[in-house]
This record gives structure tokens, C-alpha cells and sequence, in this order.
């Protein structure tokens, strides 16, 4: 009877041993936690016995994320509410402590950041984005009721929510809660491969000796201790594989706390429609769906050539993905290729003295990020997009990787001059800088005492003042005088939105508009 206990719930053997001799005193001495009171009958690791004169009944692996109990509880069918603590937030499930690989995903990250900030708006639809012609980074839940959703157009997301309060995106903020909450994941285990700024996933395998719990409540913890001490919520996802385990973050939205069990994976998945599955792209998904493959097990089925024909050498790694099948480890190892930062304009802009100064503040969050991360790059790319939402690019490799604001500004300048003229405007500017690297050794040029070392010690200087007393304190005399100023009052942002609206019967979306968003 005991057999069916793995290693890994090791520690919920002394509970099971007790209620087989028929101790029905709360369990869990053995492992440091309080028990759960339970059933009269003695739960058996999910065997169907009698004992003495017990009667016949299974035990249900069961966790309170209110009190943070958790063991077996034996019954008919799983407890509707925590015998502990009589919280119906509980999860039950029959691979609820063996499976160990979790997807965390911050709900509505941005947004959720500015509602603890400021908890006038907490009651508020809120969107975080590119203001005028820029694009919506994060929307609220209550937004998202109206229809508001991430890379949506600002003054569509308006249209949709006119009430909304519209806040300019603060990533540096951002990236310091996000590495905060990172680093509550790394206490947890190495093994943490992070996705973007608010989700990670996370392979717990063989930590439950390290905590004293199981992987499930070890992700429960922390949960409670990011919405406690951090003050947003994030939502778990956990199974046995990567693309399970992301599947699982998005079906229990917010704070959420959702299994996937290996057993129950392909039918599970059988009715879900292709586009659930992580790692298939848009144009794949819109492939398979003319092709008449719209769920999963459609795409099981499928014949292998008729797959091929649509996804290419791909074809058996998605159609494994449909059954359930994802051999992709946690990789805590991730390579940047790029850091870049671009904006969109309420005007499009076409003198060199409005793009250069919008073109120096962007050099400026560009090289603070490198220098967070101990980069330097060998490439600089700028980044237009015109009116009718063409986008141009174009790149110049220096001699020597560089993390200095005034060596990407003196490439992007000349980058962009080539640019200027005539009756050229642009609704979009970017810079980023690529083939990243840590930074090189000193120069040349610098041991001589040239321009660029003194231009380095004096933005070295900058960097020091930034750090006290903010971005603002200090400003170059271009940037300064820049005529491009984000409205920063909601209301009369909306109004700027409905003249732009009534000009030029309102901006196409287009995907590639990040504005306000820094990628990287």
C-alpha cells in the first residue's frame, strides 16, 4: 500500500502510516506542518481497502491555498472546502505533488504595478501604453472587459474605453519589481528560464527535501509572498511539460492556480484549438486552420505529409505538442540579441533638430540597460517608420562594442541624416543595438586622452546624477528644447486622439508598432 508513494512525496509516507494503524491525530509532525484534520476514514494512497471496520474509500491529494495545509484526505470525492481552515480556494488534483515544472506569469504586470502605486485607479480601467499613435503594452482586467487588449492601438483601445486612465510605461520600474519577483523564483530553484519581464518557468525536480514541501505548495508560497509583500498577483501553471505548463498560467487568470496532469494531457487537449499550443506562431496557426485543422486532435490525426506540407520540418515536434509530448527543458540560459527603445510621435516629425532630440533620449534608456547588464554592442540599427506605416531600417557594425549613450547617439545621427529632407516625415523612430557582447577593453584612442575619453568621464558623471536624483535632474540642451512632449493629462490626451481620429479617420493597427515599449 505504501509503494504508490514516490520519492518525491517522501513526506507524506509518516501521515499515511499513521491513519493505516488507524491514528487519526493531525499528520505531519514528521515534516514540520501543522496536519489537516481529517476524514474519519483512513485515506490509503488512493487504494481501495478495508481495514478493521473501516469502509472502502480513496485518498484525494489536496492543498488550501488559503492556509497553505495540504496531505491526503480520504472520502468519496475530493473536499469542496479546507477541513483546516474551510476555504473553498483549494486544488485537488491526482498528480497534484508529483508534477514539478511551472509556468509564473505576472496578471496584467504593468497595469497591476501602476493600480498598487496608485490606489485612486485601483477601481479603474487602466492601460499602460504609448500615448496619441502609440500602442496599448498592457491593459487592466476591468479594461479588458471592454474589449482593450495588449498591441492594440491607443486611440482605438480610447475608442473602446473612453474612461480609461492612459499611463506612459516606466520600464525601469518595471524591470526592478520584475527582478524582485525573479529572484523569489531563483530561492525556489536554478532552474528558471525567464520568458519576458513577467513570466518565467520554473522546473522544481528534486527540491522538495530543500523545502520540506512538494513543488505545488512551494509555488503557492510563492504566490502569496509576491502578492504580500510585492503587492500585485501572478497566476501558476503546473505540469509535466513547457507547453503544458503555459497552457495551465492562462486558464486560471488572475491569480490562478491551475494543473495539467500528464495522464489526462492528450484528451485534455484533444478539443483545444491549435493556437493554445506554445511555440506555434500566428501564420502557422492560420495555415492549419485553412487547411482545416482547427483543434488538436484534428492536427494528431492529420496525415504526416498533409503536416509537412504546412509546417515543414516542424511538423512532428507540433504534432507532439498536440498530444501532450514536449521533451523542452527549463533552460535557465538565455541570450539577449538585442536591446533597443523606439516611440511613436502624436505628429510626425521631419526637421533633424525634433528627430535628433527624440533620437538622443532613446540612445539614453538604450545605453542605461546595457550598462544594468553588463553589455556593450557591435551594431547599431535605427529603426522609421513613415506615415503609411513603412518601416525602414538601417545599421552600421562598429569597430568596438559600445554601451556609451553619446557613441550609439553619433551613429544613429549619422544613420538617420541619411534620412532627412525634402518633404520625408516619420511617425515612428527607434534605436537598438545588437551583436551584444561585454563591453570592450579601453581604446586607443581613450589612452591618448581623445575627445572620447573626456566624452566618456563626462557621461560617466551623467549616469551618477541620473542614478540620485532621477532621468530629469540633468538634460542636454537638445533635449531640453524638444518639441515632441508626451501629453501627460489623460483628458485632454483623448481630445488630442479624437482630432488625430477625425484627420485621418484613425491609424491601421500594425503589429510591429511597439511604441512606448522597449524590447530586448
Amino acid at each position: 500500500m505504501i509503494l504508490r508513494f514516490r520519492q518525491h512525496v517522501t513526506g507524506y509516507l509518516h501521515e499515511n502510516r499513521a491513519n493505516v494503524t488507524g491514528n487519526r491525530q493531525p499528520p505531519l509532525e514528521a515534516t514540520g506542518r501543522a496536519g489537516i484534520p481529517w476524514e474519519p476514514h483512513p485515506p490509503i494512497g488512493g487504494l481501495a481497502v478495508t481495514h478493521n471496520s473501516y469502509a472502502v474509500h480513496n485518498s484525494y491529494p489536496v492543498m488550501c491555498r488559503a492556509c497553505g495545509q495540504a496531505g491526503f484526505i480520504g472520502g468519496d470525492a475530493p473536499p469542496h472546502s479546507c477541513p483546516a481552515c474551510h476555504s473553498t480556494d483549494i486544488r485537488s488534483h491526482e498528480e497534484l505533488f508529483q508534477l514539478s515544472l511551472a509556468h509564473v506569469d505576472c496578471d496584467a504586470f504593468y497595469a497591476s504595478v501602476e493600480k498598487r502605486d496608485d490606489p485612486s485607479i485601483r477601481d479603474r480601467p487602466v492601460i499602460v501604453g504609448g500615448r496619441e499613435r502609440g500602442v496599448v503594452a498592457a491593459a487592466c482586467y476591468i479594461a479588458r472587459k471592454f474589449g482593450v487588449r495588449s498591441a492594440m492601438p491607443t486611440w482605438q483601445a480610447l475608442k473602446r474605453c473612453p474612461d480609461a486612465v492612459v499611463i506612459r510605461p516606466r520600464m525601469d520600474h518595471y524591470v526592478a519589481i520584475g527582478r524582485d519577483i525573479r529572484n523569489r523564483m531563483l530561492a525556489l530553484t536554478p532552474l528558471v528560464q525567464p520568458v519576458s519581464i513577467d513570466e518565467a518557468f520554473l522546473d522544481l525536480t528534486g527540491t522538495q527535501k530543500l523545502h520540506g514541501c512538494s513543488p505545488a505548495e512551494a509555488l503557492v508560497r510563492l504566490q502569496n509572498s509576491i502578492r504580500d509583500e510585492i503587492g500585485i498577483t501572478v497566476s501558476v501553471g503546473l505540469s509535466g511539460t513547457k507547453s503544458l505548463a503555459k497552457m495551465a498560467s492562462d486558464r486560471d487568470k488572475p491569480d490562478g492556480f491551475f494543473i495539467i496532469g500528464m495522464a489526462e494531457a492528450r484528451d485534455w487537449l484533444a478539443p483545444q484549438p491549435v493556437s493554445v499550443l506554445f511555440g506555434l506562431g500566428k501564420s502557422s496557426v492560420a495555415r492549419l486552420e485553412a487547411a482545416g485543422i482547427v483543434s488538436c486532435n484534428d492536427l494528431v490525426t492529420a496525415p504526416a505529409d498533409q503536416l509537412t506540407g504546412i509546417l515543414g520540418r516542424r511538423a512532428g515536434a507540433i504534432r507532439d505538442l498536440a498530444a501532450g509530448i514536449d521533451p523542452r527543458a527549463v533552460t535557465p540560459e538565455r541570450d539577449v540579441k538585442s536591446i533597443s527603445s523606439e516611440t511613436t510621435f502624436i505628429k510626425d516629425l521631419g526637421s533633424a533638430a525634433a528627430l535628433e532630440a527624440e533620437l538622443e533620449v532613446l540612445c539614453q534608456k538604450v545605453s542605461t540597460r546595457l550598462k544594468a547588464q553588463n553589455l556593450a554592442g557591435g551594431r547599431v540599427t535605427l529603426k522609421l517608420k513613415r506615415p503609411d506605416h513603412r518601416i525602414l531600417t538601417r545599421s552600421q557594425t562598429l569597430s568596438s562594442r559600445t554601451d556609451k549613450a553619446h557613441m550609439l547617439f553619433t551613429v544613429g545621427r549619422a544613420l538617420l541624416a541619411g534620412e532627412l529632407g525634402g518633404k520625408r516625415r516619420y511617425r515612428l523612430l527607434g534605436i537598438g543595438a545588437e551583436q551584444l557582447g561585454p563591453p570592450d577593453g579601453v581604446s586607443l584612442l581613450d589612452l591618448a586622452g581623445d575627445t572620447d575619453a573626456r566624452q566618456d568621464s563626462l557621461e560617466a558623471a551623467i549616469d551618477d546624477i541620473h542614478g540620485r536624483l532621477g532621468q530629469d535632474a540633468l538634460q542636454s540642451g537638445r533635449v531640453f528644447t524638444r518639441q515632441h512632449r508626451p501629453e501627460r493629462d489623460p483628458a485632454r490626451q483623448r481630445a488630442a486622439l479624437e482630432k488625430l481620429d477625425e484627420e485621418d479617420d484613425g491609424p491601421k493597427q500594425d503589429p510591429s508598432d511597439n511604441a512606448g515599449k522597449t524590447s530586448g
